[in-house]
């Protein structure tokens, strides 16, 4: 037994800080556990425009040409450091495209002035204040964020006073020479794609409702009527805001006003009796007009000559294209004044009364050859 006591007595004693140092050590893991999962939850950061374009501040719009591995620069405020892996992001970030604030006025800001932090907000060097998610977008070369009035987020919508269609979609531009819509690339950086200035005209992207359309003429920003979205073009035709839409150019300079061809066709009617032959064609007409019924007065005085069978083919003759040359000369003085089914009508005599002349006019000559053969 003696042996036993001094046999136990004889083992080392554990040092009573060793539990201690176990259980700081064990609570320092649990911490370190939670600190990364909660870094691993994925913390979602809205880009302004898609993959591969950049939105330019000076067109207010998203353009081709954009970096494709891009990253703003990141702040980790757990490791108090800038994310060091250059134009990547931390893997708990997830990048949403072209998704830009809504309902609120926006205030552009160069990247120089921005940091991102690890927690998703935004930093804002100019005014020493972070703006929160979905407040701001950050893109290549600058951020969009939510208007402040004193510290406090102005939720004001900007002032829209109308819609103005554009024709080709989001970065797409009118190929004049294949007269098709053609998706821009690379070589295109330099597009011009706000087409109107103007932050009280809203752009949607469609064509008018018609079966086919035509070039009306080139878009002049100072033509375009803010308050109702009507736009003029140089011959003076008013386009309402659903007869037309704006697209511009491979040159990234010219910008087109497209509309319907049944739109165009008045104001081109117009435009030719502007022209002096027009109205000589009219007077002409008048003037034959006249001396083709003093033939037939004067035949119809002659009563000898009834009975004669070259007189009546004359008479008909003189009649048929007396009628046509005077419907013809109404269309020229009345313009575009007759649409719908009166003109439809008038053609249709015109074109009837023609024919018969024609046709009268044969038989007389049928008669001359028959006397004298």
């Amino acid at each position: 037994m003696k042996e036993k006591r001094l046999h136990l007595s004889s083992r080392p004693k554990m040092p009573c800080s060793v539990p201690v140092l176990a259980g700081i050590l064990l609570v320092t893991m649990m911490v370190s556990a939670g600190v990364g999962a909660a870094q691993r939850q994925p913390v979602y950061i809205n880009k302004c425009c898609r993959v591969g374009e950049y939105y330019d501040d000076s067109q207010q719009l998203c353009v081709v040409g954009g970096i494709k591995k891009w990253v703003p620069k990141v702040f980790l405020p757990a490791k108090n450091q800038i994310y060091t892996d250059v134009g990547n992001a931390p893997v708990h970030m997830k990048f949403l495209e072209n998704k830009r604030p809504e309902n609120c006025k926006v205030t552009a800001y160069t990247t120089d002035q921005i940091l991102l932090m690890g927690n998703g907000s935004l930093f804002l060097s100019q005014k020493h204040s972070l703006v929160s998610s979905p407040e701001y977008c950050v893109d290549e070369k600058v951020a969009l964020v939510c208007a402040r009035d004193n510290g406090m987020d102005s939720l004001q919508a900007p002032e829209k006073t109308t819609s103005v269609w554009r024709c080709c979609g989001p970065n797409f531009a009118y190929d004049k020479e294949n007269q098709t819509c053609v998706k821009l690339n690379q070589s295109h950086v330099n597009y011009g794609a706000r087409i109107v200035q103007s932050a009280h005209v809203d752009l949607s992207f469609r064509f008018p409702d018609c079966r086919e359309h035509a070039i009306a003429g080139i878009f002049n920003p100072d033509n375009l009527h803010e308050d109702t979205g009507s736009v003029s073009i140089d011959s003076g035709k008013i386009f309402a805001s659903h007869e037309y839409c704006l697209e511009q150019g491979l040159d990234g300079k010219t910008v087109y006003v497209f509309s319907c061809v049944e739109h165009l066709q008045p104001d081109s009617v117009l435009v030719e009796n502007k022209d002096l032959r027009f109205a000589l064609y009219s007077a002409g007409l008048l003037i034959s007009v006249i001396f083709l019924a003093a033939t037939l007065a004067t035949g119809y005085l002659v009563t000898s000559q009834h009975h004669v069978l070259h007189w009546r083919c004359q008479t008909h003759y003189v009649a048929c294209l007396l009628i046509g040359d005077l419907f013809l000369a109404i269309v020229q003085l009345s313009g575009n004044s007759i649409t719908g089914p009166a003109c439809t009508m008038i053609a249709i005599t015109m074109h009837f009364f023609f024919l018969a002349a024609f046709f009268w006019l044969n038989t007389m000559c049928f008669n001359i050859w028959w006397t004298f053969r």
